[in-house]
């Protein structure tokens, strides 16, 4: 009994340090919110679009709980007197919370550094106060409460939750997120026929495009100089330029541009999507074969013949309509030469399809494409 009463007395004198400690914590009550995303995703593509819409505003809830609980732990944390000294100093707050074993508020921290990252943070207490406010709102239910809507028809709604998807984005947790909605926003634009707020998101897109946002760069001069004057192998040959994010929309904003009669635009968007297309294949070939050179649309071709990858990408990029439309741009601007260069390849190709049959009858008889929208 003495060795017992002695064990229970040293653990009153002697509590365990702080890494000693153990706490157990609650047993979960709700599923994460990206967990029950996941689940309406899964009833998204089995089309059971009223459980997954439910599951996707569930989702969204559950998120808006989960960072005002941590919101909640850290304005706590914040309101004690101690903690007030440190002001703004979000190192020292840590160390505090490290010190007084503050668990609840170092996993909201751990979690708030686990979305946005480190240095998003600032070393400021108020910054990481802003951003668990922030990340209450939930970009990516919004999103895909927007697709069931879409899905059913319901375009306008669609496109209301898309523009509320990237407003409340939080660009370090899901980088070039913003891209991805854009080009969803357009394409729903494009599907309800307003065309100029199509334009406007794709542009968007671009802004952000040094080599597109400077058009007297000496770059583009060279680029835009050498395909009119020698036409397109001379300018594959010559520049490389491979901004993957960028090269849907130069195409789609190339093609409406062209429909829309501004052919000098709809060019410079062209020459842009097809640099951006063959410098991908290019870099493909090099990575099978270090030593080759670009010298013909048809070698390039040739070299990537039976890699199956490319030839998915060269259909998700439409990259022989790409080819047609920018020879279409090209004559119509008076580039005659140029334009028949590319129509001669396209006319030999018959995996072209479609975009052979088109570039043999230019060149038997050219002529501009009208487009009344």
């Amino acid at each position: 009994m003495k060795k017992i009463a002695l064990f229970i007395i040293a653990g009153v004198l002697f509590p365990l340090t702080a890494q000693q400690q153990v706490r157990v914590p609650m047993p979960p009550t709700e599923r994460p919110f990206w967990f029950i995303l996941e689940e309406g995703k899964k009833a998204f593509r089995e089309h059971e679009f009223g459980d997954a819409l439910a599951l996707f505003e569930e989702a969204r809830a559950e998120r808006k709980a989960r960072y005002t609980r941590m919101e909640t732990v850290f304005i706590n944390l914040l309101s004690i007197g101690e903690v007030r000294r440190f002001g703004d100093a979000l190192d020292l707050i840590e160390k505090y919370i490290a010190e007084r074993n503050q668990f609840d508020a170092a996993a909201a921290l751990d979690e708030l550094v686990y979305r946005v990252g480190r240095p998003a943070l600032r070393n400021s207490a108020k910054t990481a106060l802003s951003l668990f406010n922030k990340l209450k709102e939930y970009s990516e239910g919004e999103y895909w409460i927007g697709e069931v809507y879409r899905l059913e028809g319901e375009y306008a709604i669609a496109l209301q939750q898309y523009s509320k998807a990237l407003e409340i984005h939080v660009e370090a947790e899901k980088p070039l997120w913003n891209i991805d909605l854009l080009y969803k926003i357009a394409e729903t634009h494009r599907i309800m026929r307003n065309w100029v707020q199509m334009e406007a998101s794709l542009n968007k897109i671009l802004a952000a495009d040094t080599m597109w946002s400077a058009p007297e760069s000496f770059a583009r001069t060279a680029m835009t100089r050498t395909l009119n004057d020698s036409g397109i192998n001379p300018f594959l040959a010559m520049f490389r330029y491979n901004n993957g994010a960028t090269e849907k929309a130069h195409r789609l904003l190339g093609e409406f541009c062209y429909k829309s009669g501004r052919h000098n635009l709809a060019e410079t968007h062209l020459a842009f999507a097809v640099l951006i297309q063959n410098s991908v294949l290019i870099e493909a070939a090099r990575s099978k074969r270090y030593n080759f050179e670009y010298t013909t649309l048809d070698e390039l071709l040739h070299e990537i013949d039976r890699r199956t990858e490319l030839k998915n990408y060269m259909a998700e990029s439409d990259y022989f309509r790409t080819l047609y439309y920018l020879s279409a741009a090209l004559y119509a601007n008076g580039k005659t030469t140029s334009a028949q260069g590319i129509w001669s390849f396209l006319a030999a190709r018959a995996d072209a399809g479609e975009w052979s049959r088109r570039a043999a009858n230019q060149l038997r008889k050219p002529f501009v494409e009208t487009t009344t929208f």
